[in-house]
């Protein structure tokens, strides 16, 4: 063996000899001793020496700016820049190779670095890069809070390029704690991209998406999100769309995240089948605290699934069920829940087409659960039977620890104060509130009205822009002196009292404060549009509540009277044509004896009259 090694080694020397000289093209030469040889020849600073090998780092200012490697939203540069990065690599590499006259070792790639753009911590080369290969306007507002714990970004219209933009630079992100981006028209794709932001994210632990169009086809990417996601604790998606589909998927996420303490599903639209994905679901959840289910469909199979989930949650302390259709059956579930249910601190039932007997059998719950603090059941035909039957279960338990009951608009009898005034002897922190009073801790029943709403300065802008036939537009160009588009809020003030709208000092700066959403003491045209429509949808919002209101009001004040809608409807409908026009709807509704302000009943008439055609069909 040892006279192969030597051959081998005597045939590796002579191919070595037969080569020419030196290291110019990368070729092996013995490299000169110490102080001998020629002086090596002069190099650009700009460029590494022959003789230097050079050590890659890692964390880049152009890596990092990208985001994480796999992320889906990071690599918003495109294949330009990824071209570059492998072009860069590559012409390391090869300055890095060989050894050269002089060298002494390893050095470091310090003077390349002295080009390249300092590590940006705080995101904005990455977002502003991330615009421009885009397509969109930088929000300045994101430049100068994107580094606060808190990022409340409401009504700035980005769409779901301007929320992609946002997503690329929030992927690394670490100060951002809170994210809240209600109202910007995401869509589907704005709420992916966000979602996918969040999968790699891991220091947003509150998030409000809530208004924004997102819809069945955008909730997927979100739930699937949520089932992986360890950071999130409050979750707000209120107001998208939401229906059958996307309950689907949301059951999927609330049955595996055990993370999230909060959730409001709010203003949907989830109905029966919704409500038979959700309930188990909520059942199975172990951790979830705080869930808001209100304004959407959940009747009949899909309020008794709800009700079930209930029974069999273990970590619920506050729910929200108002304005549903949970009916007598639904009611009745809910008591059954509580007779099991140990946890539940807050219920709220307003609302929810619950009738004598559903209270009563709701009531049976509250005999044996010692665990329930507030209830709220107001807005529902109970009349004073069914608050007397609530007030009656709880009187049966001595371990009972309701603190609030409130029976908002129903009226009671002297029978259900004769019963409250000995429930109080057993609780007297009690508190009652009904259509007509409001029974006080320790006190007597005392007379209760309704507040005047405070004047809405914003109505009265509109109205002023209404009545001399203008655009927003050019009220704002009256304020905006050097058409930048944005006024101070001193010049907004200055321009408001100038065209004489009657506003106070106090409704001003309401209006400011309503416009000034970023709070930099600016307001830009986008901001008073943005204003001016949350404050319309909000408008139609309210006059739809205060329609239910007043529909639900009436529908009690006939029932007391021992008649039905119908037979009032028909005592309107002469010719039996199934329909009524505005004024005989109105003068109908004034025989019944029911008192109604003029504009709560021009509420109503707008609210029934849906195809707005003048007339009103009974459904």
């Amino acid at each position: 063996m040892a006279d192969v090694e030597k051959e081998n080694l005597k045939n590796l020397e002579e191919k070595q000899k037969s080569r020419p000289g030196t290291g110019s093209q990368g070729k092996v030469s013995k490299p000169p001793s110490a102080g001998s040889g020629p002086a090596s020849r002069p190099h650009s600073r700009t460029s590494p020496a022959p003789s230097r090998k050079s050590v890659s780092r890692n964390g880049s200012a152009r890596s990092s700016a990208k985001g994480r490697p796999g992320s889906k939203i990071s690599n918003m540069s495109g294949d330009v820049s990824d071209q570059s990065d492998n072009e860069d690599t590559q012409s390391k590499t090869t300055m890095g190779e060989g050894d050269g006259e002089g060298s002494d070792g390893y050095d470091t790639d310090l003077e390349i670095e002295d080009k390249r753009i300092e590590y940006d911590s705080t995101g904005r080369t990455t977002y502003k890069e991330a615009c421009k290969q885009i397509g969109v306007v930088p929000v300045s507002y994101f430049l100068r809070h994107m580094q606060d714990s808190e990022l409340v970004m409401m009504h700035h219209g980005l769409g779901p390029l301007g929320a992609k933009a946002i997503a690329t630079s929030l992927v690394t992100n670490t100060t951002i704690l809170k994210l809240n981006l209600r109202d910007n028209w995401l869509e589907a794709q704005g709420g992916k991209y966000i979602a996918e932001m969040l999968v790699e994210n891991c220091y947003i632990h509150d998030l409000d998406l809530s208004y924004n169009k997102i819809g069945n086809e955008g909730s997927e990417p979100i739930a699937e999100m949520l089932q992986d996601n360890s950071t999130l604790e409050r979750v707000v998606l209120s107001g998208n769309g939401f229906g059958d589909k996307a309950a689907e998927a949301m059951a999927e996420a609330i049955m595996s995240n055990q993370k999230m303490e909060e959730m409001d599903l709010s203003h949907n639209e989830f109905g029966e089948v919704s409500g038979e994905l959700l309930g188990p679901a909520i059942a199975e959840n172990s951790q979830m605290k705080v869930l808001d289910l209100s304004w959407n469909h959940l009747r009949r199979k899909g309020a008794l699934a709800v009700a079930e989930g209930i029974r069999d949650n273990i970590t619920i302390t506050h729910l929200d069920l108002s304005w549903n259709g949970f009916g007598d059956d639904g009611a009745q579930a809910i008591g059954e829940a509580l007779k099991s249910n140990k946890t539940l601190e807050v219920l709220d039932m307003s609302n929810n087409r619950i009738s004598t007997e559903g209270a009563v059998l709701l009531a049976k719950g509250l005999i044996e659960n010692d665990a329930l603090r507030v209830l709220k059941m107001g807005k529902n035909p109970m009349q004073s039977a069914g608050c007397y039957g609530v007030l009656k279960g709880i009187s049966q338990n001595p371990n009972s620890a309701v603190q609030e009951l409130d029976f908002s608009d129903i009226l009671v009898n002297d029978d259900f104060d004769e019963l409250l005034k000995q429930v109080k002897e057993m609780l007297p922190a009690l508190l009652t509130k009904t259509a007509e009073r409001v029974h006080g801790r320790g006190g007597a029943a005392k007379d209760f009205k309704k507040a005047k709403p405070r004047a809405d300065p914003m109505t009265k802008l509109k109205q002023y822009v209404e009545k001399n036939n203008l655009r927003l537009v050019d009220l704002f160009n009256q304020f905006d002196k050097d058409k930048s588009m944005s006024v101070t809020r001193e010049e907004f003030a200055q321009g408001v009292e100038a065209t004489g709208i009657d506003l106070t000092p106090d409704e001003l700066k309401r209006l400011l404060d309503t416009l000034d959403k970023d709070g930099d003491g600016e307001i830009e045209y986008g901001e008073l549009v943005f204003g001016a429509q949350a404050h319309q949808e909000q408008e139609r919002k309210m006059a739809k509540t205060i329609a239910q209101d007043v529909l639900t009001a009436l529908r009690m004040h006939i029932e007391k009277r021992g008649l039905r809608m119908w037979d009032v409807f028909r005592a309107m409908d002469e010719d039996g044509s199934m329909t009524v026009s505005r004024e005989e709807f109105r003068v109908g509704i004034r025989n019944t004896g029911i008192e109604l302000e003029d504009e709560e009943l021009d509420v109503l008439i707008d609210y029934l009259d849906k195809d707005g055609d003048g007339d009103i069909d009974y459904e």
